[in-house]
């Protein structure tokens, strides 16, 4: 077993003169904010053997230059991140809620550092982070829940008092469309897009991209299932027995990452006969390429999928529309069909709460429906 370092004091603060080596070893201490214990944590970084008292004191000034003395309370958006999660704990907040504001965080992640102290956060870092994402792709909808998630984790470091200014209160807040303010695309719309898809053509490495374009397209329109959703399937993912189904039990991040769909939601939808034909089109094509069932289809990101939308409604004329709003489209068209809202729930993945919340406005006819009925029971007497 090693002896213990026998060192004694100098006239200098953190050099000591170590009596077993004949040479100076240097303690620089420093302390770092622990956002779970609300606390400092003390730490030391060492430099050993040094041979002169003059190398020491460089030494000593090079780890502060290097290091820097952390102040008291500097916290970042991953400590107020870990201090909400505590709190969301205590309030017994759903799981669906953390899980989303963790992966609204990881989005943040992707244009921001996790470490960046909130105290350096600028008007012009949290501008220049949604505008990263817009170009990324993010539709609307997915931009509000971020910037929420923001501003709500600023704002609790401010409350704690962890940060003497919040950086954003004299900042406008970033605009985005509200959830309940969707686009809807019209049959007539729509059957333009999918002729734009059907009769273009782009021919890469010999192969034609805009067949399989169009049988993206058309999955969105008429599964209305979420673009990670469809990013991640693979060929298996179509069930193929008594009238063709679509299995939902993933989804793909804008990293690449694959997960559980949102909200955990995994569901089966049926397929209508065009995308069962633009489906098989697509794997028979596949399969003679040399391909596997168990690859995935789609080999896009989101921005590009963004720009292929884009790109449609620009050459079709007819005004912009987000990957998202394909779903918000198909909601749309079984609510305008009566379709109950437990069937809804189970094909789309959303709550029920959530459906009539955003389409409330759709629900309107409801009222009569009820007087209907009141007025057959009231016969019927």
């Amino acid at each position: 077993m090693a002896e213990q370092a026998k060192r004694v004091t100098t006239k200098y603060k953190n050099i000591y003169y170590n009596q077993s080596t004949k040479k100076y070893d240097v303690k620089y201490n420093y302390k770092i904010y622990d956002p779970l214990t609300q606390r400092n944590k003390y730490k030391a970084k060492w430099k050993y053997s040094i041979a002169t008292l003059a190398e020491a004191k460089e030494e000593l000034a090079k780890l502060r230059m290097e290091a820097g003395k952390m102040e008291d309370k500097d916290i970042t958006l991953q400590g107020a991140y870990e201090l909400w999660k505590i709190r969301a704990q205590a309030q017994n907040f759903s799981p669906t809620t953390v899980k989303n504001t963790e992966q609204q965080l990881r989005m943040i992640g992707q244009f921001l550092p996790l470490e960046t102290r909130i105290k350096d956060i600028t008007e012009e870092i949290y501008y220049k982070v949604f505008s990263d994402c817009r170009e990324h792709g993010y539709s609307e909808e997915t931009l509000h829940s971020i910037n929420a998630t923001f501003r709500k984790l600023i704002d609790l470091t401010y409350k704690k008092r962890l940060i003497n200014d919040n950086p954003l209160h004299r900042t406008d807040n970033v605009k985005t469309k509200k959830t309940d303010d969707v686009r809807i695309l019209t049959h007539e719309e729509w059957m333009r897009l999918d002729h734009y898809f059907h009769t273009s053509s782009f021919v890469r490495l010999g192969v034609d991209r805009y067949p399989k374009f169009r049988f993206m397209f058309n999955v969105l329109y008429y599964t209305g299932i979420r673009i990670g959703e469809c990013l991640a399937l693979t060929y298996q993912d179509f069930e193929e027995q008594q009238g063709m189904r679509l299995r939902i039990t993933k989804s793909m991040l804008a990293d690449g990452t694959i997960k559980e769909p949102k909200n955990f939601k995994k569901r089966t939808i049926p397929l209508t006969p065009i995308v069962e034909s633009l489906y098989i089109l697509e794997r028979d094509a596949h399969l003679d390429r040399g391909g596997q069932m168990g690859d995935k289809i789609f080999d896009y990101g989101y921005g590009n999928c963004l720009m292929l939308i884009t790109k449609a409604c620009r050459e079709t004329g007819i005004e912009h529309c987000s990957l998202h709003d394909f779903r918000h489209t198909f909601i749309s068209n079984l609510i305008r069909k009566n379709v109950p809202l437990p069937v809804i729930e189970k094909v789309s993945g959303d709550i029920q709460e959530t459906i009539f919340k955003r389409y409330s406005h759709m629900f309107e006819g409801d009222e009569k429906i009820v007087l209907r009925a009141l007025e057959e029971l009231q016969t019927d007497l």
